[in-house]
């Protein structure tokens, strides 16, 4: 058994990372090449009309060149036609399949408001410590070898966003960031009830996916009206981290602002809704409109901006809602001291400030199309400088957030429990029952959070000091509770609270956490086989991205979880290996594995081969150490229809006409011309005996029960079933011609 702790690096997660399209070390080197000079004019044109991308004649990143991608201008604020550097979102793929690194989008921001330049990459650096949140950092953009400026260069929130995050892109994904603000803008994408009917939201809320408005209306229905349920549909921690951040970096150009917006919403596979914090130039008080009964804020009003913004008001129902109920006002504000802490009263916010300012400040020299000047860049970490949109100047973002930590550091000041990790059992065995302890002092009320696989939701099993939950004696500061270990990983936290404040362990919890490993024993030969087959998937399941692919499954024999380390795929008699399962990979208990086919040779929620089925025949090989396991070949099947073992994990492969990925195999492959063959069965449904008979002879008739498993012999003429429970079953008839007939019948 292997206890692992899931930390990031307390600050400064990038600097860790390899070289890349998001290296914050690096500034990354884009050229856009037009076949015209009036490039310009026609970007403001598209722009201002269908806001369709411009085709380049080629783009190089890095190097690297892309032909014909497309180019167009982005942003509401941000963009002017006057503006001498507009945002810029480039698409890769636009005409044909192509990416840098995996990404084919790019957006390119200008920095707008933010004379210090630094603002959103530095807010993403922070973010990311606490939930899911796009790299960032900045490149040099040329366009027709002319130098277009210094621009942020930030991961666009889209479906391989998600994919990458939450492991899968198929379900309702939600953009709340209207196209316009203002008088008719009311309360933006607030959350708030609007009634069943969709053109109340249309306008607030951009569906990014195909489906997915009668959700984000049940969304908005149980967080106002139902809140007692909001916690089923909703990663309510994910959302208390995006509040928290908002509030200690004064990023009110978000949902806690006063247009409710810059924030993504999506659905995941679990149907539990997940906030993305989105467009972060304005943050560290960038933007100076609260909202509601604040006022505009000044850099000094900003510093002392209440921590508990908005609890009284219900125009943010959000923030209404989970600040009024005791229980996740005490997360919130547990969290709002953890980033206050880390990144600020700690200082090491500067560190990395300074980093940045000192990465960009040759290019920002150089920059003629520079939304600010070199002077107020210059000095913008350390004092106010010119602003726009509200605020007379953009707070200094040293002094606007050393002040505002040293608040904030007074105003959650109560003393919160303090939790210590107790060691939990090595050697753990699947079954077993392990307890979970830890050590709270100046606790009340304890929990522990757990989940089984990334993407599940946490559930909570209450703590106790009584001596009677494996927690040692009871009073000594010492809780417990015990979890059977069902799986072979569980994910978990403490959470612990008295009467004024909340305390988690990990104290980023829940993006980090501890994970316990059971001991899973490795597949032997003779354990897994190849169960089922699709080559032709036209109409059936879709995979993580929404996609109609091939797939096939494993099966496992045995009842016990099994690991399938070091164990190869492949569709190549001459290449036994060329797809092997990654370390963490295992199958259920008698348990069905699905895996994509579908080339794309990767793991999310399910695993991708390599290689793609084909349609007209071929192999599948399954191999550990280059021996053969398992394998079968196939001849062309037809569409929508699999070859899978009947009986399911044992038998030979038939065709299959309902296909059963993840499950037994359904055996039935119902003939659709006995009468036409002159065999007749009757009564059917039966109440206990039933007759066959057929004008060309029948050689052999047995009965098998749902899972194409054998039950008796029957033969021609009447049989008796009334031995037999109630039930479907399978009658497989053989005629004297050696023709086989499949059909279904029903025992009352």
């Amino acid at each position: 058994m292997k206890v692992k702790v899931y930390f990031l690096l307390l600050f400064l997660p990038n600097l860790i990372f390899g070289q890349g399209f998001y290296d914050s070390e690096i500034i990354q080197d884009i050229k856009i090449y037009f076949p015209f000079d009036d490039w310009r004019f026609r970007l403001d044109t598209a722009k201002a009309g269908y806001d369709g991308y411009i085709l380049a004649d080629s783009i190089l990143i890095n190097g690297n060149k892309y032909l014909l991608a497309g180019v167009k201008f982005k942003g509401n604020s941000s963009y002017a036609i006057s503006r001498k550097k507009n945002p810029l979102h480039i698409k890769l793929d636009l005409v044909k399949s192509a990416n840098y690194e995996g990404f084919d989008d790019i957006k390119l921001g200008n920095a707008w408001s933010d004379n210090s330049m630094i603002r959103e990459p530095l807010a993403y650096d922070v973010l990311r410590q606490y939930m899911f949140a796009p790299k960032s950092n900045f490149a040099k953009v040329f366009i027709n070898n002319q130098y277009y400026g210094l621009m942020n260069n930030t991961e666009s929130i889209d479906k391989g966003f998600i994919l990458r995050n939450f492991l899968s892109s198929a379900y309702s994904f939600v953009k709340c960031n209207p196209e316009s603000i203002g008088a008719n803008f009311g309360n933006g994408p607030n959350l708030g009830y609007l009634g069943e009917d969709l053109n109340f939201y249309n306008g607030k809320y951009e569906l990014e996916s195909d489906t997915g408005w009668y959700e984000l209306i049940q969304l908005c229905d149980t967080l106002n009206n139902h809140f007692e349920y909001f916690n089923s549909i909703a990663d309510i921690d994910r959302f208390l981290w995006m509040l928290a951040f908002n509030n200690v970096l004064v990023n009110l150009d978000s949902y806690s602002g006063n247009f409710r917006q810059n924030y993504y919403l999506y659905r995941n596979h679990k149907d539990i809704w997940n906030p993305i914090v989105w467009d972060l130039n304005m943050a560290f008080g960038g933007f100076a409109l609260p909202g509601g009964i604040s006022g505009s804020l000044t850099p000094i009003t900003m510093q002392t901006m209440a921590h508990n913004l908005h609890k009284s008001e219900n125009g943010w129902p959000l923030i209404f809602k989970l600040l009024n109920d005791p229980f996740y006002a005490k997360m919130y504000y547990a969290h709002m001291r953890t980033i206050n802490q880390e990144n600020f009263v700690s200082g090491k916010y500067k560190e990395w400030a300074l980093k940045l300012q000192n990465l960009v400040e040759p290019a920002v020299l150089i920059d003629s199309n520079f939304l600010s000047t070199y002077g107020n860049f210059k000095v913008a970490l350390e004092t106010n400088t010119p602003g726009t949109n509200g605020a007379p100047t953009s707070p200094g973002i040293f002094p606007l957030m050393d002040a505002r930590a040293n608040f904030l550091k007074n105003v959650l000041s109560a003393s919160p429990p303090v939790l210590e990790f107790v060691k939990i059992p090595t050697n753990i065995e699947i079954g077993a029952v392990v307890v979970f302890k830890v050590k709270i002092s100046n606790g009340g009320n304890a929990y522990l959070g757990y989940r089984r696989q990334n993407g599940d939701r946490f559930l909570r099993e209450p703590l106790f000091d009584d001596g009677m939950h494996g927690d040692d004696l009871a009073g000594d500061q010492i809780f417990g509770t015990s979890i059977t270990i069902s799986d072979p990983l569980i994910q978990f936290y403490f959470y612990a609270e008295n009467n004024q404040a909340g305390a988690f362990l990990p104290e980023r919890a829940e993006h980090e956490f501890f994970t316990i490993e059971a001991n899973v024993p490795l597949a032997k030969l003779g354990d897994l086989v190849i169960n089922e087959l699709v080559p032709v998937n036209s109409k059936g399941i879709f995979n993580e991205k929404g996609k109609i692919k091939d797939w096939f499954e494993l099966g496992n024999n045995t009842n016990q979880f099994l690991k399938l380390s070091g164990f190869n795929l492949s569709d190549d008699l001459q290449n036994f290996r060329k797809w092997s399962f990654p370390d963490d990979a295992y199958i259920s208990p008698n348990g069905h594995l699905l895996v994509w086919a579908d080339g794309e040779n990767s793991s999310y929620l399910n695993h991708h081969t390599n290689f793609s089925l084909s349609g007209s025949g071929g192999n599948l090989i399954l191999s550990y150490n280059g021996q053969i396991v398992d394998q079968t070949s196939y001849s062309t099947i037809k569409t929508d229809f699999s070859s899978g073992r009947c009986p399911d994990l044992t038998g030979d492969f038939q065709t299959i006409s309902k296909v059963t990925p993840g499950e037994v195999n359904y055996c039935l492959s119902f003939s659709e011309d006995l009468s036409i063959n002159k065999i007749n069965i009757f009564p059917v449904p039966t109440f206990g005996e039933i007759a066959i008979h057929s004008e060309v002879g029948i050689r052999e008739v047995q009965l098998l029960n749902c899972f194409g498993t054998f039950v008796k012999e029957l033969k021609e003429g009447v049989s008796d079933l009334c031995d037999l429970p109630s039930g479907v079953y399978i009658l497989k008839i053989i005629d004297i011609n050696n023709k086989e007939y499949i059909n279904k019948i029903s025992k009352l």
